[in-house]
């Protein structure tokens, strides 16, 4: 996205920022997306991802030992 030409179209940017945000939640399962916008034109997408751990397999094998 970086290495565009500022001579886009305002539709060829909405088509470029749509494209990166469909990216960046491709596999999101927990997280956020932040998106920013300047003079109306999406300029920056930043993507948290967070990984939930799950205990509770763990608990019914070792008898909520732990690890």
């Amino acid at each position: 996205m970086a290495g565009e030409s500022k001579k886009l179209t305002a539709d060829r940017k909405e088509e470029i920022a749509l494209r990166e945000i469909r990216r960046a939640l491709k596999g999101l399962e927990y997280g956020s997306l932040t998106i920013y916008v300047q003079d109306g034109i999406v300029i920056q997408i930043d993507r948290t991802a967070k990984n939930r751990l799950d205990y509770s397999a763990l608990d019914k094998v070792s008898g909520g030992e732990g690890i």
